[in-house]
C-alpha cells in the first residue's frame, strides 16, 4: 500500500523543516519526502495543498479515566478524541480507580489502547509516584517501567513532603524516569476554587494563592538541580512559576514545562457567575500571568502545550462552583485554540507550534514520535492541518464522553483534518473527498 500526500507544507522540527513537498507513505512507513517525488504506483494521492503536513501531535496531559470512571470518559472514546484532535500519541495520567501504582494496570492500559476499537493512537501511561497517589511509599517504578510507564507522577495529589519527593526523585534518577509534577501546595490551596484575588472576593468563593504554585515549583525545581531527576511541570499558571523555572534551567536544573490553552486564554473573570465551565486546576490567572506567558512561550522558557484533558460528568459540572470538580476536555479543540491565539497572532512560527505540540514532548518523554524522519518512529505518525480552516468548536460533535468545556461556542481558525497512524485513522468531514485520489 502505497499513499502520497502532495503539495504540503512540510513542518518538522525535528529536522527544522519548512517547505513545500509531499511526503510518502509504504507498508505504513515513513518511505520518501521532499519537492520531488514520483507518483507511479500510488494507491492513494491526498492533495494538501494549502496544509500543513506535521509529524503526529503528541499530548503528555491526558485523562483517560479508565479504568474506573468510564461514564466520564473510556481508553476507546479517548484515544478516538486525540485521533479528531490530530494526536497519535497521548501520554495517560494515573489517577485512575485505582491509581495506577503497578504494572498490572499498565498492562490493561496498553492493551485496552491496541483494540481494534480503540482510536489507532499509541498511548502511553505515566505511572504512580506513590502507592496509591498518597504521597508516602515511593511505588515499583522500576517493575512498571519495565511493564511500559514512561514517567511517573503523583498528578492531582501533589507530594507535600520535601524528603518524600526528593526520595522519589533520587528512585527516578536510579531507573531513568522522569517526574511530571503537578505542583501545589495544599495548606495554602485546600477549599479555594479560583485565584485568589479581586474576583473571589467580589463572588464570595475561596481563593487559591499563586503562592501555592509558586513554593511547589521552587521546591520542586531545586530538588532537580540537587538531585539531578528530570522534572516536568504541569500547567504552569503564574508569572512566578515561569520566573522560577527561567532561572532553574539557567541553572542547569534538567526541567521542562507545560502550558494548557485555558491558561493562555482566559483570566479569572471568565469564571463570571459562576459558571463551572471556567474552573481550572490551578485556577484561571490574571491578564499579567498571560502576558508574561506569551512572552515565555515565544522565548521557549514553556517547552510543551498540552490539552490537560479532563472530562467529568454532566451531573458533576452543574453542582455549585464551589462542588463542580476542576478541568475541562481539550483534546479536539487544541489544536484550533493554539492556532488562533498562537500562531494567527504572530507569537509562535508555524514551526514552533508543531515543535511544542508535537517535537518537544515527544524529546522530553523519550517517545518514538514527534518526527518525519524515515524510520524514526515504529510506524508513520502523521498529521495534516488546515490552519486557515474557520469553525466553531461544538463539544456536542465530539467523541469525548463529557461536555465540559469553555471554549464551547468558540470561533477558532486552524483544524486537524487528517491524523495517520501507520494508514488514515482519522478523516474530518471538511477534508472534501474531491482532495483524494484513489488510483486502480
Amino acid at each position: 500500500m502505497r499513499t502520497l500526500l502532495k503539495n504540503g507544507r512540510i513542518l518538522d522540527p525535528s529536522q527544522d523543516l519548512d517547505v513545500i513537498g509531499h511526503v510518502m507513505i509504504e507498508d505504513d512507513q515513513i518511505a520518501a519526502m521532499g519537492p520531488d517525488i514520483p507518483s507511479d504506483d500510488v494507491d492513494d494521492i491526498y492533495d494538501c495543498t494549502g496544509l500543513w503536513i506535521c509529524p503526529g501531535l503528541v499530548d503528555p496531559h491526558v485523562h483517560l479515566r479508565e479504568p474506573g470512571r468510564e461514564d466520564e470518559e473510556t481508553i476507546v472514546s479517548g484515544t478516538q478524541a486525540a485521533a479528531a484532535g490530530g494526536f497519535t500519541t497521548i501520554c495517560c495520567m494515573p489517577n485512575t480507580s485505582p491509581p495506577l501504582d503497578n504494572p498490572s494496570l499498565v498492562d490493561f492500559i496498553l492493551d485496552r489502547a491496541a483494540s481494534p476499537e480503540a482510536g489507532g493512537v499509541f498511548v502511553a501511561p505515566v505511572g504512580a509516584l506513590t502507592v496509591g497517589m498518597r504521597g508516602e511509599q515511593i511505588a515499583d517504578l522500576a517493575a512498571m517501567k519495565r511493564a511500559g510507564i514512561v514517567a511517573a507522577s503523583d498528578e492531582e495529589f501533589p507530594i507535600q513532603s520535601s524528603f518524600i519527593m526528593q526520595k522519589a526523585m533520587e528512585t527516578c534518577v536510579q531507573v531513568d524516569l522522569p517526574i511530571m509534577a503537578h505542583c501545589e501546595d495544599l495548606s495554602l490551596s485546600n477549599g479555594g476554587a479560583m485565584n485568589e484575588g479581586a474576583m473571589s472576593a467580589v463572588l464570595g468563593v475561596k481563593g487559591i494563592p499563586r503562592s501555592a504554585e509558586e513554593i511547589m515549583v521552587m521546591r520542586n525545581c531545586l530538588l532537580s538541580l540537587h538531585t539531578g531527576c528530570q522534572l516536568h511541570v504541569m500547567r504552569v499558571s503564574t508569572w512566578g512559576a515561569i520566573e522560577m523555572i527561567r532561572q532553574a534551567k539557567y541553572l542547569g536544573a534538567p526541567v521542562t514545562c507545560e502550558v494548557s490553552p485555558q491558561h493562555f486564554v482566559f483570566t479569572e473573570e471568565h469564571v463570571g457567575e459562576f459558571d463551572t465551565h471556567f474552573k481550572m486546576l490551578p485556577p484561571l490567572r490574571t491578564q499579567v500571568d498571560i502576558d508574561i506567558m506569551l512572552q515565555a512561550l515565544q522565548e521557549g522558557t514553556i517547552d510543551v502545550i498540552s490539552s490537560d484533558h479532563s472530562p467529568h460528568a454532566s451531573h458533576k459540572t452543574q453542582a455549585p462552583f464551589e462542588d463542580a470538580p476542576f478541568g475541562q476536555v481539550g483534546l479536539e479543540s487544541i489544536v484550533g485554540v493554539t492556532l488562533t491565539h498562537l500562531t494567527h497572532r504572530g507569537i509562535l512560527t508555524p514551526l514552533e507550534t508543531i515543535r511544542k505540540l508535537s517535537t518537544k514532548p515527544a524529546q522530553i518523554l523519550r517517545l518514538d514520535a514527534g518526527t518525519l524522519k524515515p524510520g524514526e518512529t515504529p510506524i508513520a505518525q502523521i498529521t495534516v492541518i488546515d490552519p486557515g480552516f474557520e469553525w466553531t468548536f461544538d463539544v456536542n460533535k465530539t467523541f469525548s464522553r463529557s461536555r465540559n468545556s469553555p471554549f464551547h461556542g468558540m470561533m477558532l481558525k486552524g483544524r486537524s483534518v487528517l491524523t495517520f497512524s501507520g494508514s488514515e485513522i482519522y478523516r474530518d468531514r471538511h477534508f472534501s473527498d474531491d482532495r483524494i485520489t484513489m488510483v486502480t
